[in-house]
């Protein structure tokens, strides 16, 4: 950062109520309505018969099943005599009962069945949505991974897996009874460890999160018991990582200069992983011993390293690149604390619940000043791919946690998007699915957590196409998607990864096919001993690491600077809105789906030095507030009329990230608050605007526009950008005249309350930086000077 130059603070927003628009029925298309009589006779029937079913039964037998709604698109089921049992999908729920018959559910359709249609629209159009009912099978609270395994694991001598047991009782004391009971009941048929074990569990708003151990025949009875049936209502396999394999080569340490360490004032960034070999001569100067601490039940008292991963990762979170030149200084820009939650084998101990060691390391950590958490770790079984689940998706519980985390204590977590296998990426180029267009394909999906709402997701890049000792090609080009990289979107369908950094390449034999690494393509990184002191390897867990040194310096420069307890929103729109394409975008663009690059590249690679940096040519105004919900925040942003004297490109940039509450099990919108934001010229009545901004309500991707003229035209639309809490857009224009200045330009952001209970207000962090690309027009002292102005007006007021 530039100190003549800082990042100026915007004056604060005008805050207004955000008017809402009376809600209005969806029409249904011509092809529905022409159906409807048919649709609503088959569903009918369907009804009818479970109807009589349901009646038949005893109350406890009722109190034993579950329905299975298939159904194309969201549908509510309230009012209809059910209740979800798990997650809502797009296309599927598994729904109970909640009384002796189904009525409420046949009145429903009797009611879409005789109604006139209406300008397309009629009573329960959900219902037109509704493709199939029948009763569920036991088997649908597997996840895939386990059904596809069923008939195996019955019949293994043991399995251990994380279940969920939910209480559906009304009332938090009932529902933590009803848990503490079927706790009870499962340690009792678990007789002392004969038939099975009870682990670590976690509980949360009616549903328990537990790790079990027991027989495959045990197994069996909780799946297909009728006494499980609603009491468990999910089961996955416990989280599996990546391990760390390693080529070394000869180097000298003794080559180098000193190895020097941070100041004692830098940021602390914690590495959650595997732990960290103090005595390595790279990592020796930017770690103490006090902030080295294990959280394996086995091995309490060895913080250290293994294996080499959480070393590696270590080593880029504090130094981001290592230089092994002849002579060449490595200065540690972060100190490093690190939380051993891995074994030797780089797994989690069998006993523990993922989520609930990270809870213990967070609560660990930030009373010692920690802001920045480092989670290089993914699940190899869970990709993050609601669209090819067999029954429910998945918001993850461990990425909850994270987001939960996030918010309650205003901490960063960085995590990685994890690896396509090398075998996958053969079979790809085998079956003629070449690179990058496999990057997007279903099973290149984020691993679990990278989906995390509040956690900033890294994917890869490759750093270059430098080979060693081989004939074979680099797969990708400079700057292009890592080969292995994973693509999201993320929970809500938002921008994941957020960002990228280097991770790496993978080079490819024409005859035969092979597709393997290198010495040269991969990343050099500290290892976990004293000697060899460096190893060389590949992934999206050491382009995170990365991201978090950025973030650390972006801190360090913010805290230096001056604004009162920085908040994680106003951090990572700070690195997000420095981020950038290198290479060829357009030729990406060309061989990815135009709506996917951004499942890839996510907002680009940040430049630490960029994020606050300033000159004469350009500012950077930023804002860290909170906003209510169905509120619409107005911030005046100064434009310079002198920009009418630059013939060359004037950019715009915008960065808004919020912390909204997230949904603690799954049966509402996961964010609490949403939000969405647009910008407006100086020609604009700002009156017309915040009329505008006050009633425009949510759309889809192909409703974009509000009926206000010169709204900035941004890369993105509205609603892309809008979907997750990180939005970050950039508008471009050359020929600027004197009338867009005559008034500041407005950014106004509106937020969206999701839930119907009430709903906290949201952190935001609000970053804008405003440039003239050609170096013409002196656009920090300009805007500096109408900031001041500003300031003086509202003073007077």
């Amino acid at each position: 950062m530039d100190n003549e130059f800082p990042p100026r603070e915007l004056v604060g927003p005008t805050i207004q109520k955000r008017k809402k628009e009376k809600s209005r029925a969806v029409p249904l298309s011509k092809e529905l309505l022409a159906r409807k009589n048919e649709i609503a006779r088959v569903l009918g029937t369907k009804v009818d018969q479970l109807d009589k079913q349901l009646r038949s039964l005893t109350d406890e037998q009722r109190r034993t099943i579950f329905y299975k709604i298939t159904h194309d698109g969201p549908v509510k089921i309230s009012g209809i005599g059910l209740k979800p049992l798990t997650d809502r999908s797009e296309s599927i729920t598994l729904a109970v009962p909640t009384g002796s018959d189904l009525h409420s559910f046949k009145e429903k359709i009797q009611a879409f069945a005789a109604d006139i249609p209406k300008k397309d629209r009629v009573k329960h159009p959900e219902l037109a949505r509704i493709e199939d009912v029948e009763r569920g099978d036991p088997k649908d609270r597997l996840s895939d991974e386990l059904f596809a395994k069923y008939d195996d694991l019955v019949k293994k001598q043991y399995v251990i897996c994380e279940i969920e047991i939910l209480s559906l009782l009304n009332g938090r004391n009932k529902q933590r009874e009803e848990i503490r009971q079927i706790l009870a009941d499962l340690r009792s048929v678990f007789a002392n460890g004969i038939h099975g074990t009870l682990f670590e569990h976690e509980e949360r708003e009616g549903v328990c999160r537990a790790v079990i151990r027991c027989t495959g025949e045990m197994f069996r009875r909780l799946v297909e018991e009728d006494r499980w049936q609603r009491r468990i209502s999910w089961f996955e396999p416990k989280p599996k990582f990546e391990t760390f394999q390693t080529v070394r080569k000869n180097f000298k340490i003794q080559d180098l200069e000193t190895i020097s360490a941070p100041n004692d004032q830098v940021p602390i960034i914690c590495i959650v992983d595997s732990g960290v070999s103090s005595g390595n001569p790279f990592l020796e100067p930017v770690t103490k011993d006090e902030m080295l601490k294990s959280f394996l039940k086995h091995s309490p008292d060895n913080p250290y390293d293994e294996n080499g991963h959480g070393s590696g990762v270590a080593s880029l979170a504090a130094y981001y690149a290592l230089d092994l030149n002849k002579g060449a200084r490595n200065s540690g820009k972060a100190w490093i604390a690190s939380a051993r939650i891995l074994d030797a084998s780089n797994q989690l101990e069998e006993e523990r619940l993922f989520s609930k060691v990270i809870e213990e390391v967070v609560k660990e950590f930030v009373p010692l000043g920690v802001r920045i958490f480092n989670l290089s770790v993914a699940d190899l079984a869970k990709k993050w791919n609601p669209d090819n689940k067999r029954t429910q998706p998945r918001t993850s519980w461990t990425a909850r946690t994270l987001d939960r985390l996030s918010r309650e204590f205003d901490i960063v977590f960085v995590v990685s998007t994890g690896n396509i296998p090398l075998n996958q990426i053969r079979e790809y180029i085998n079956s003629e699915v070449e690179y990058p267009s496999y990057l997007c394909d279903s099973d290149s999906r984020i691993l679990d957590p990278g989906q995390a709402g509040l956690a900033l997701s890294v994917g890869s890049i490759a750093p270059s196409t430098l080979i060693s000792q081989t004939a074979d090609t680099a797969i990708a080009l400079a700057f292009e998607p890592s080969p292995f990289t994973r693509s999201g979107p993320g929970i809500k369908e938002e921008t994941k990864p957020d960002l990228v950094e280097f991770g790496g390449n993978l080079l490819r034999s024409a005859d035969p096919l092979w597709v393997q690494s290198n010495l040269a393509t991969n990343v050099v990184m500290a290892s976990h001993q004293l000697s060899p002191a460096i190893a060389y390897d590949y992934g999206t867990s050491f382009a995170a690491p990365r991201v978090a040194n950025k973030l650390a310096i972006v801190l360090n420069d913010l805290t230096d600077m001056g604004p009162a307890n920085v908040s994680a929103p106003l951090l990572k729109a700070f690195l997000i809105n420095s981020a950038g394409y290198r290479g060829d975008l357009n030729h990406l663009q060309e061989h990815l789906d135009r709506k996917r690059w951004l499942d890839v590249l996510g907002n680009g690679w940040p430049d630490a030095a960029r994020a606050t940096e300033c000159d004469d040519y350009s500012v950077i105004l930023f804002h860290q507030g909170r906003l209510g919900a169905d509120q619409v925040a107005f911030f005046e942003i100064p434009v310079p009329a002198q920009m009418i004297d630059s013939t060359a490109k004037k950019r715009i940039t915008v960065t808004v990230v919020h912390d909204p509450e997230v949904q603690k099990w799954g049966l509402e919108n996961y964010f609490g608050i949403s939000l969405k934001w647009r910008m407006f010229r100086g020609d604009v009545d700002q009156e017309k605007i915040i009329d505008g901004m006050s009633t425009a309500e949510e759309g889809n991707d192909e409703s974009e526009t509000v009926d206000i003229p010169n709204e900035l035209k941004y890369e993105h639309k509205v609603n892309r950008r809008s979907r997750g809490t990180v939005q970050h857009d950039w508008c471009e224009w050359t020929q600027h005249r004197e009338e867009f200045s005559n008034n500041h330009y407005t950014l106004a952001i509106a937020s969206y309350k999701k839930w119907q209970r009430k709903v906290e207000p949201t952190k935001i962090g609000v970053v804008v930086r405003i440039e003239d690309l050609g170096g013409t027009v002196m656009v920090y002292n300009e805007v500096r000077t109408q900031l001041d102005i500003l300031i003086e007006q509202r003073a007077k007021v």
